[in-house]
């Protein structure tokens, strides 16, 4: 099936983008109109097979949402497409109770009129299907580019609000946010898609994902986006020295990410890679205004390995193994010279949990998890001379 056109207009930017899927239909009818149902006029046993949302991230087991001890906001796949979100940034600056601000290098998340500048949002704590993604030497999430996962791979996302730190430790202070990535089952087959639009921006995605019977799945998926960014006017520097506050491509973008999940039987093997560069046009930490060597690059990548199984009717157990690992650069030009700041972390984390359910609305919860943060490196330095 053939879907265009598709427009997202962001600010500045007009974006067109095609999407192409294996089907045997070239075009086909739009589902016809639904009317809400009246839970008013319906009888109890229709009330109780009224299907409910599910929350994994609230009590790190799934239950459904109206017994879910949080205030929490399911975002679906189907409502971003609808509004044309292309970050997790964009995701979450549509949730009531949040708000995002972005400094044209990164994007800060803050809850409820609290986002104090220099948290580099950790303390909001960002797992994708369950595991943790805040890296161990500012404790950030990446929420914008830098993202580990292409939008278009969001099954949902779960934003629990208040703290979690009974659970998840001290990262869940404002809220949780759970990112559930599709299936291979979902895609069923090959899936593809471009985008172009101004500032020679251009995007690019190829998936595949199937079900091959047996328990057994698969998903890979890579994406690469470049664009070299508008050109900017800034008041502070109009001044002839710097070239009368005009910056001119230094607003530049591009990033490449890969998804991977393989499950068979009661294992899962979950891994992401994404690297960032981006420019910084702003004349930050003053640095050298209108000068294109300015930038800062990210790369975060994990590997996971799951099991999950159930005993009887009662008991559930899970178990997670991991490696992590998250590096960042950036060049900072100061009067022509190139100052490096660097940062290089590694860690591993295991954990074991059991779900023990009693009677009909009780369970009980033990667990165990450790971390190991092996390699936690910075440093600054200027290049010659």
């Amino acid at each position: 099936m053939i879907r265009f056109p598709l427009l997202n207009i962001f600010p500045g930017l007009l974006l067109f983008s095609a999407f192409i899927t294996p089907s045997t239909a070239i075009c086909s009818a739009s589902p016809a109109e639904t009317t809400p149902v009246d839970l008013k006029k319906m009888s109890i046993e229709q009330l109780m097979d009224v299907e409910v949302d599910t929350v994994y991230g609230a009590s790190r087991y799934t239950q459904k949402l109206s017994e879910a001890p949080s205030s929490v906001t399911i975002v679906t796949a189907d409502d971003i497409k609808k509004y044309g979100q292309r970050t997790l940034a964009d995701i979450l600056r549509s949730v009531r109770g949040f708000y995002v601000t972005y400094d044209r290098n990164y994007s800060y998340v803050g809850t409820r009129g609290f986002g104090h500048t220099g948290d580099y949002n950790n303390r909001v704590l960002l797992l994708v299907d369950g595991h943790r993604l805040n890296e161990n030497l500012y404790d950030s999430a990446p929420v914008d580019t830098e993202f580990l996962v292409d939008v278009d791979l969001i099954e949902r996302v779960e934003i629990i609000r208040g703290p979690g730190s009974s659970l998840y430790g001290s990262n869940a202070f404002f809220a949780v946010i759970n990112v559930i990535t599709r299936k291979g089952e979902d895609i069923g087959g090959f899936e593809t898609a471009a985008a172009t639009g101004s500032f020679d921006t251009y995007k690019g995605r190829i998936t595949y994902g199937n079900s091959f019977g047996n328990g057994i799945g698969a998903l890979i998926s890579g994406t690469y986006y470049n664009s070299i960014g508008d050109n900017l006017f800034f008041k502070e520097f109009a001044t002839p020295a710097s070239n009368f506050g005009m910056t001119d491509h230094t607003d530049f973008d591009r990033y490449h990410n890969t998804l991977v999940k393989f499950s068979v039987a009661d294992f899962a093997l979950e891994a992401a890679y994404s690297s960032r560069t981006k420019g910084m046009p702003t004349g930050a930490y003053d640095i050298d205004f209108n000068d294109r060597r300015n930038r800062t690059t990210d790369a975060h990548w994990f590997a996971n390995l799951k099991y999950s199984r159930k005993f009887g009717e009662n008991i559930d157990v899970t178990g997670n193994l991991s490696y992590n690992s998250y590096d960042y650069y950036g060049d900072y030009i100061y009067q022509g010279v190139v100052n490096k700041d660097q940062a290089q972390g590694d860690w591993w984390e295991g954990e074991l949990q059991a779900n023990i359910r009693l009677l009909d609305r009780h369970k009980i919860v033990v667990g165990t998890e450790y971390r190991d943060n092996f390699r936690q490196d910075q440093e600054n330095f200027d290049d010659a001379p």
